[in-house]
């Protein structure tokens, strides 16, 4: 079964791009790629089968819950923390249960908020950024 690359799918895909990426994030070649690589994402069929698990992370009251995300499906399975094992249909649904799951005073407000995955990064090095140079006056 093939079908075109979902939103998710292509995400994934372009901050792979990004991730590997040696040039500056407001570097014309490192968005050149990027564009290449969107082109090509859109222009092949995808195969559920072949879609891989993107790592993510997750941060919430100075725990860390790492995860696996699936593009194809949106779903979402926790490989850290307390309710590591468990999978859940999309993002919000696990970072919620994250929530829940994380010691924290009944009447807390940032109970309300609810934390964002973040991708995770696995040892390949990210995209390089110049450090700031403060102006010359002479």
């Amino acid at each position: 079964m093939y079908i075109t690359p979902t939103p998710n799918i292509l995400a994934s895909a372009l901050h792979k791009v990004y991730a590997k990426s040696t040039h500056a994030p407001d570097s014309l070649a490192l968005w050149i790629n990027i564009a290449e690589e969107a082109v090509r994402e859109l222009s092949s069929p995808v195969q559920p089968a072949l879609v891989p698990w993107v790592p993510v992370v997750l941060r919430y009251r100075l725990h860390r819950t790492e995860g696996d995300f699936f593009p194809f499906t949106g779903s979402l399975r926790i490989l850290s923390g307390p309710l590591v094992g468990n999978t859940f249909a999309d993002a919000d649904s696990a970072a919620r249960e994250v929530v829940e799951a994380t010691p924290a005073p009944a009447a807390d407000a940032m109970r309300n908020v609810l934390p964002l995955w973040r991708f995770r990064t696995t040892g390949s090095p990210g995209a390089f950024t110049p450090r700031a140079v403060p102006p010359l006056i002479s």
